[in-house]
């Protein structure tokens, strides 16, 4: 688009996206909603993009593709392809080797545009759902678009061959726009968390943009009724901005506000009235920003993402200052010494192919660096998995639990300075292994413990994760005993009658998981004796007349209610504590430093260790059949919670066992259902 083709209200809407997205990203809770500037930019693209595409058609009777990419490849790829550049590097000087492998494989699947059905996999996911926010987490926006460009110039060029180009093309957007919507706001009731990132659920916003390009550029109503449509326009996506959050459903019904808010704006136009808001659209900073817009949208993210590891001493308050500043400079430079220049270059608009090759080029060094660094950590990983092997295998004094055992107080000088396995090795780890999985009554079921024809009694591990993290103790002890082991977990999944209020359509698997388990036991008499355990913290379905808590504890005695009688015991294991992101950067720091990290970054008890409402309901129960155990002084002291005990990492994660660490459970583990089963 030539200078003199650039409409000033658009870049206004360009500035006003890219401001509501920077500071929602700053400072959260000043605009709760500003995520909704991501829509307003689809519909921005849809528009101008389908209008360029429509000159096209009418001017030569079809679009060039080689054209129209090349021409989106000059725009785009240099400062984008600059910014993965970039995070990659910062990657590898900056950041622990404990994230590398998340962070690379987002920049790959952000230079191949493939970002937003990474992220869309990963927020279905339980354990990705927990990765700490990458630097280029924002290009799932960009993957969309890229997406968007590359389908619709050829489902046109289709359309064009037709008797009837403009009526076929028409057909052909309101049926794509119509189907996208219908889905949108399926998938954002049913699955939300992929339907934020899936390009059929944000296609629709594109073709709205598309079909007002269809109906005219601008509105020929007078300007009185122009100006009333433009502030609606305006109020419609600060509304959106200032009363959504993350409760919100969203895309759905709900980004209609925002998209059809500049949609409005766009139709609208600069009309000429005394109250119009021309003169605010028109502003040098408004008009500033919007020309910088798309490098602005680029940096502010990785310079907020890479601040605290870059800059560890600095203030939350003066990253919060400092980047917004950063970002406008650094978003400045590149539009000057790499947008415009690519952009308007002579030579690569004469032979579109050169972009291609020059973007591939790019795109070739990007992976090198990402290749060169996924090596490193895969080779990092091994060596710590040996690491873990051999000194496991020597079976060094006080290791582990035994570093803690209230009963046999141990200290090994040796281990204070050691974290087995290395961060980079445990996120890789399941958390036990177990045999001969199959599926029985509606639930997925497999064996620990002693073999079934050899043992002495029936037991069953049952909950979600958490449960399955305490397995590997549990075969322990259940070897020990002479008793077979059944575990009946589900990710994400505690037995509960409580709806815990996770995303569709984990929430309705769970709900039908917890009914299918009585019939479970129902099928198998011989068991006994049931240990449950489930994560703390999480939010549940709250009735009437009760607290969050009492909702909680409800749950629980209501799914023992349904166990068939011959479920004797119920021993619930408390759960464990948690750690943050923060910790996991401080054992990293504390390991180069040949520090004690389990000291140095130690966490305080009353942030670690959430009340177990699993817990309080045993507690409370009065019928004998529910009991505790609680190895929360091998896991923390009266004030603090330790993220390395005895030489091995406590979590692989933020708050699941090591496998290393939770072998060395055993023994505590053992004592406490010795105790347990002498009350019996």
């Amino acid at each position: 688009m030539r200078r003199s083709d650039v409409r000033p209200e658009i870049q206004a809407l360009r500035a006003v996206a890219v401001a509501a997205v920077v500071v929602y990203h700053t400072w959260p809770a000043a605009l709760p909603g500003g995520f909704c500037g991501v829509d307003v930019f689809f519909a921005i693209s849809g528009f101008l993009i389908t209008g360029h595409l429509l000159r096209e058609v009418d001017a030569r009777g079809r679009p060039s593709l080689l054209r129209f990419w090349a021409r989106r490849a000059r725009r785009l790829l240099p400062a984008a392809l600059l910014t993965l550049l970039t995070c990659a590097l910062a990657t590898l000087v900056f950041v622990p080797s404990v994230y590398w492998q998340q962070f690379l494989t987002e920049i790959g699947a952000s230079t191949t545009y493939l970002q937003n059905w990474q992220l869309a996999a990963d927020a279905v996911d339980y354990l990705g759902a927990d990765n700490r926010p990458s630097p280029v987490q924002h290009f799932w926006s960009l993957s969309a678009e890229e997406q968007f460009y590359v389908v619709w110039p050829v489902l046109m060029l289709v359309a064009a061959f037709t008797a009837r180009r403009r009526a076929a093309i028409a057909l052909v957007l309101t049926t794509i726009t119509g189907l996208s919507l219908a889905c949108s706001i399926q998938q954002t009731a049913a699955n939300p968390a992929a339907a934020y990132f899936t390009t059929p659920t944000r296609a629709w916003e594109f073709g709205l943009g598309g079909l007002l390009a269809l109906a005219g550029a601008r509105s020929t109503l007078p300007h009185a009724a122009r100006t009333a449509i433009s502030w609606a326009g305006l109020a419609a996506i600060a509304l959106a901005a200032a009363l959504f959050s993350a409760a919100t459903p969203f895309p759905g019904f709900a980004a209609l506000l925002p998209v059809l808010g500049a949609l409005a704006v766009i139709h609208a136009g600069l009309p000429v009235t005394r109250i119009a808001p021309s003169w605010l659209l028109t502003t040098r900073p408004a008009q500033f920003l919007g020309d910088t817009s798309y490098a602005v949208y680029l940096w502010h993210w990785p310079l907020l993402v890479f601040a605290p590891f870059a800059v560890p001493a600095a203030s939350v308050t003066a990253t919060r200052v400092a980047v917004p500043v950063l970002t406008i400079g650094l978003a400045w430079l590149t539009k000057v010494l790499v947008e415009d220049p690519v952009r308007h270059s002579t030579r690569l608009r004469a032979q579109p192919r050169m972009t291609f090759a020059w973007g591939a080029a790019a795109s070739a060094v990007i992976v090198a660096v990402l290749a060169v660094g996924t090596t490193h950590v895969q080779a990092q990983i091994r060596a710590a998995r040996a690491e873990a092997a051999e000194l496991v295998a020597a079976h060094p004094r006080c290791f582990g639990a035994a570093a803690r055992d209230p009963l046999h107080p141990c200290e090994n000088r040796a281990l204070s300075r050691q974290v087995v396995p290395a961060p980079v090795a445990a996120r890789q780890e399941l958390n036990a292994p177990c045999e001969a999985f199959r599926r029985e009554e509606g639930v997925h079921v497999c064996e620990f413990g002693a073999p079934a024809a050899q043992a002495s009694d029936n037991i069953a591990l049952l909950g979600d994760s958490h449960a399955s993290h305490w397995r590997a103790p549990l075969d322990a002890v259940a070897r020990d005993s002479g008793w077979h082991g059944l575990s009946v977990t589900r990710t994400s999944c505690p037995f509960s009658t409580a709806s815990k209020l996770t995303p569709e359509p984990t929430r309705t698997q769970c709900r039908d998981w917890v009914a299918a388990v009585p019939a479970f036991f129902r099928a198998h008499p011989e068991i006994d004796t049931v240990f449950v355990s489930a994560i703390t913290g999480g939010r549940v379905k709250v009735p009437k007349g009760v607290s969050k808590r009492e909702a909680k504890v409800d749950g629980y005695v209501n799914a023992w209610r349904t166990l068939p009688p011959t479920v004797k015991h119920i021993v619930v294991i408390r759960d464990s504590p948690k750690i943050f992101n923060s910790t996991v950067d401080c054992i990293a720091g504390a390991i180069a430093a040949h520090a004690d990290a389990g000291t140095r970054c130690a966490v305080r008890r009353r942030a670690s260790l959430i009340p177990d409402p699993q817990a309080i309901a045993a507690r409370a129960d009065t019928s004998g059949r529910a009991q505790v155990i609680d190895l929360t002084p091998v896991l923390c002291s009266p004030t603090q919670c330790f993220p390395v005990i005895g030489g091995a990492l406590v979590y692989k994660d933020l708050h699941h066992f090591t496998l290393v660490f939770a072998r060395t459970l055993a023994a505590p583990l053992a004592s406490a259902v010795r105790r347990v089963v002498r009350g019996w």
